[in-house]
């Protein structure tokens, strides 16, 4: 049994989509009989409560002061996304705990936090999620202030917000995204391991780099399952599970009603509606508003499966093709029928007709839906077929079994048989905790 440190820049109450994730990584360690403890460097303000089924220390931000003084610059970080995590007081703390917990082996949660993992003095990987250097690229054409892309990460005073949005966001993004390329490389050639959460952005980085890099998606489960009828009337009510708070989740649902549904009726297809699973903020109401468009509110994750489980189609209409979509994966699981587009299946060994129906516009979904249309007539055989190869492929790629597996690989090769003896006898002498008390400390 290792012992592993997965380094966090939220806890995993409040990782959202990342959430997913994260919670993997805990849980398929788990399951492989290593014992992992969490470590949150700063996070949201007010906090998120930590999962107190894991534990989990709280470590200390990095201030705005640190951000902007010279430590990162000597420890030779260029990447804005690091230098937010990083500090010498923080990458103190980080080692403290190290020795205090007797880890064998850090885990980084994405390029922010892999510098805390190299500095550890332990074998280390980087999951590094998606490739945020082509995401920064993809970002640079939209209306985005800087103030919004720190997210949590923005300062809380006025002064220092007015002066954010003032700051050209696209320049910001084309040198991000270009340190961050280099930066992505070189952690992939330097790093213990790496991964990434579409097996097509990893195969795409490991050409790039010329070293391995695994494929770690997110476990996906359910507790239901759709339960296909022969004969069965068609239901034209195509689910989508996304809080719009999200930019892409927004233009998804815009992009519906601008051009999508108008192209079904041109095309002579009627009554389809877009039912929208998750939070839709004030702001942002207006702008969703259509005779099409049915809100349906926020669930928790296992009522939302009884609420999707009572649709036949889930609709991604994503735009750009970043990382994994994880709607595509949830919808086969509950044995739903995924419609999205070439860049809703970009990280995903998908096939159209085979496990998706794939579309890029308006009138190529019109052929889509009304192919469906057409087996619902048939009886719908070849609707339900195609949901049990959907549901088959995603239980072969993404049940938590397969995660397991891969994750052990991983502490297999940081730390082979035998290894985690000199951090035992570390454990057994080293403090109770790191210095300075930082933190909730280990609960187990």
């Amino acid at each position: 049994m290792a012992r592993v440190l997965l380094l966090m820049t939220r806890p995993l109450a409040g990782a959202g989509g990342r959430g997913l994730v994260l919670r993997t990584i805990v849980d398929s360690l788990a399951a492989a009989g290593h014992d992992v403890v969490c470590a949150v460097v700063g996070g949201p303000d007010p906090a998120v409560p930590v999962d107190r089924s894991v534990a989990t220390h709280r470590l200390p931000d990095v201030r705005w002061w640190e951000v902007a003084g010279p430590g990162a610059r000597r420890r030779g970080l260029r990447s804005w996304n690091e230098r937010l995590y990083w500090s010498p007081r923080v990458a103190r703390v980080v080692r403290e705990l190290v020795t205090a917990e007797g880890i064998d082996a850090v885990v980084a949660d994405g390029v922010r936090l892999a510098p805390h993992a190299q500095d550890s003095g332990r074998p280390w990987f980087v999951d590094l999620d998606d490739l945020l250097s082509d995401r920064y690229e993809l970002w640079r054409s939209r209306a985005l202030d800087l103030h919004q892309l720190l997210g949590h990460r923005r300062p809380a005073w006025a002064p220092a917000a007015g002066v954010l949005r003032r700051v050209p966001v696209a320049r910001v993004l084309a040198t991000e995204a270009r340190r961050l390329r280099v930066r992505e490389d070189d952690l992939a050639r330097t790093a213990d391991g790496t991964s990434l959460v579409s097996p097509t952005e990893a195969a795409r980085l490991a050409a790039r780099c010329g070293a391995p890099v695994r494929a770690l998606p997110m476990a996906v489960t359910a507790a239901v399952r759709r339960d296909w009828t022969a004969g069965a009337g068609l239901d034209r009510r195509l689910a989508f599970p996304g809080a719009l708070t999200a930019y892409a989740n927004e233009e998804a649902v815009r992009w519906w009603i601008e051009e999508l549904e108008p192209a079904l009726r041109a095309h002579g297809l009627h009554g389809w509606q877009l039912h929208v699973f998750g939070a839709v903020p004030d702001a942002v109401k207006a702008r969703v508003q259509a005779p099409s468009v049915v809100l349906r509110g926020s669930f928790d994750r296992e009522r939302l499966h009884d609420e999707l489980v009572q649709h036949s189609f889930l609709l991604a209409p994503q735009r750009e093709a970043l990382g994994l979509t994880v709607k595509v994966v949830e919808a086969a699981v509950l044995g739903l029928v995924p419609l999205t587009t070439p860049q809703g299946a970009s990280g995903l060994d998908v096939e159209h007709g085979r496990q998706v129906l794939l579309f890029s516009d308006g009138h190529e979904l019109a052929r889509v839906l009304a192919t469906l249309e057409g087996w619902a007539a048939d009886g719908g055989a070849r609707t339900a077929e195609l949901a049990d190869r959907a549901h088959a492929w995603a239980r072969d790629g993404f049940a938590p079994e397969v995660l397991t597996r891969r994750w052990a690989a991983v502490v297999d090769d940081l730390v082979p048989e035998g290894r985690t003896a000199r951090t035992a006898r570390t454990a057994r002498t080293a403090p109770a905790g790191p210095a300075g008390n930082h933190g909730e400390g280990s609960r187990r």
